[in-house]
């Protein structure tokens, strides 16, 4: 896996979506402020063409409900 930085992850966005890398830069932080929401109340969150995303306390509380449940 390649790690990207922000600004080249805004340029690319801002370049598929024929916007502004300001435009590009503020839909980016929305992103990942939405994860992180998500994260804190322990769900995980889908995106498309990227996967999902999840914290290392959401993979374990599902874990442990759905080993409760087999029960």
């Amino acid at each position: 896996m390649t790690k990207m930085k922000k600004n080249e992850i805004t340029r690319r966005l801002a370049r598929a979506s024929n916007s502004s890398n300001a435009e590009a830069a503020d839909y980016l932080d929305q992103a990942v402020l939405s994860i992180l929401k998500r994260w804190k109340h322990g769900q995980f969150t889908p995106w498309p063409g990227l996967g999902v995303f999840s914290s290392g306390t959401a993979i374990a509380n599902t874990r442990k409900s759905q080993k409760t449940e087999a029960r």
